[in-house]
């Protein structure tokens, strides 16, 4: 629809408490002392410096605050993190811009040093990218009338306008209505705003989203786990479906269950079924994978495999789960029980699968090591490669290099990485302990996978100090 820049939002909100000016300018209104202006305030040069509102608010002491005002804390420190988000991300964008020598790395480089995922730190690269194109975004962050969600939301949502100044304007527009929204809100509010700019933009995001489908495995506590699905709407529609009927047809007059526990239930025997059968529903084979059929694997230690204790164990792609249930699934046969030292909880044993007797090198490879090597990536090692630690060289004899010190389990992304020479690994085989440097020169360690992993088995070592003739790095 031509000439169209906006659309009245619906869910707006609005602060009705009165700001005055001086309230504005010394963070307290003239007629009380006590009493905290509407947040976000307007930040320098028209109003106060963001180190004054930090000073602010640190001084105060919350427990002699009334309610209104514990509400104004709460906002004003959501414009602290709104403002703290825009200079992390010119940081960010600095590091994509200039020629840093990190090249493709900066990713994986901000994963480490953040001690985040890959996913997250490709956000916050992503946040830097759009801020840099769109000075009116970053502006609203700055002044913390945008928090980093909304942001996102809106770079997000606008990716399908090549129109330059119609991708500014409806920025433009979404930036000074989004104060008003939620993210989800905001998120509507701009897909609308760009199908009136540009109609033929449904179809394209429609197929961009389709190709973003996948299937996500996020970790609860309790031993539960949440199993989703981002599918077209016809998929998704067609498995509820199929799982509405199968909860249907297992009720009994004897079952007690929920209606929703019926379609957990259903949902989870389906796969289950496919793993004890090794065969899709098809009646097709499963694939395997590094040559043996597809199992799950818990790891336990041989003291509380025997009672002796209970200490927890842990559901490769999941994590720590209770000891009863750990030594449930060790005696069932169609998971793979790793076995570990209780003193340390190293690997030690990697027990047989009813599939396939015995341990070869790979197996014994990817059960030491559970998950991916690289610091931060818990992608679980059953669906990762194997790496030669030190490159393997051909004039050598391969039985002096394809050992069990020299091998990892790395995903294929970050094995892309090493292999590119863009991070450099070593192992040392005495620790098991993973050591990356990056190529800003910046060393991350990865102690091995054990039961009560802690923060400090991610140690972030700045690089090595120049020597005293040459400049600092900055």
């Amino acid at each position: 629809m031509a000439g169209v820049t906006s659309v009245k939002p619906g869910g707006y909100v609005t602060a009705t408490r009165p700001r005055t000016p001086a309230a504005v300018a010394a963070l307290t209104p003239e007629d009380d002392g006590r009493e905290l202006p509407t947040f976000p305030v307007p930040t320098a040069p028209l109003g106060a410096s963001i180190a004054e509102i930090v000073g602010r608010l640190t001084e105060l002491e919350v427990a002699d605050l009334g309610a209104f005002d514990l509400v104004e804390v709460a906002a004003g420190w959501a414009q602290v993190m709104a403002v703290a988000a825009a200079f992390q991300a010119r940081a960010v964008g600095e590091m994509l811009n200039r020629d840093t020598g990190m090249g493709e790395a900066v990713v994986d480089e901000l994963a480490c040093a953040l001690v985040t995922t890959g996913r997250a730190a490709g956000v916050v690269a992503s946040r830097a990218a759009g801020l840099a194109t769109s000075p009116v975004l970053e502006e609203a962050l700055l002044a913390g009338a945008l928090d980093a969600r909304k942001v996102d939301v809106i770079l997000d949502e606008t990716l399908v306008l090549h129109d330059r100044s119609s991708r500014d304007a409806v920025v433009a527009d979404a930036a000074a209505a989004g104060a008003g929204m939620t993210a989800p809100q905001l998120a509507r509010y701009v897909s609308k705003l760009v199908l009136m700019r540009d109609p033929s933009s449904g179809k394209e995001r429609a197929e961009r989203a389709r190709k973003d489908r996948d299937v996500r495995l996020r970790w609860i506590n309790d031993s539960m786990a949440s199993l989703s699905a981002f599918l077209p709407a016809a998929d998704a529609v067609a498995a509820m479906t199929a799982i509405d009927a199968l909860a249907a047809g297992a009720k009994s007059a004897t079952d007690d269950r929920t209606i929703d526990q019926r379609r957990a239930d259903a949902f989870a025997d389906v796969f289950k079924g496919i793993l004890d059968s090794g065969r899709t529903p098809g009646g097709e084979l499963v694939p395997t994978r590094h040559g043996k059929r597809t199992s799950l694997q818990v790891t336990v230690g041989a003291s509380t495999l025997l009672g002796l204790d209970d200490l927890p164990g842990d559901l490769a792609g999941y994590g720590p789960i209770p000891a009863y249930l750990a030594r449930e699934l060790a005696q069932d046969a169609t998971w793979t029980r790793i076995l570990t030292d209780p003193a340390n909880g190293a690997f030690v044993e990697r027990g047989r699968v009813t599939y396939r007797p015995g341990a070869d090198l790979t197996g014994t490879v990817l059960a030491r090591h559970v998950t991916c090597t690289f610091p931060g990536c818990q992608q679980p090692s059953a669906r990762c490669e194997l790496d030669h630690v030190e490159p393997f060289d051909d004039t050598r004899p391969a039985a002096t290099q394809t050992t069990v010190d020299n091998l990892q389990a790395l995903c294929k992304h970050h094995h892309q990485q090493k292999t590119r020479k863009r991070w450099h690994a070593t192992r040392d085989p005495v620790t098991g302990s993973c050591v990356w440097t990056s190529p800003a020169g910046i060393t991350y360690s990865r102690s091995p996978m054990v039961f009560d992993l802690a923060p400090s088995a991610l140690v972030h070592r700045p690089p090595p100090l120049a020597p005293e003739d040459d400049p600092p790095p900055f």
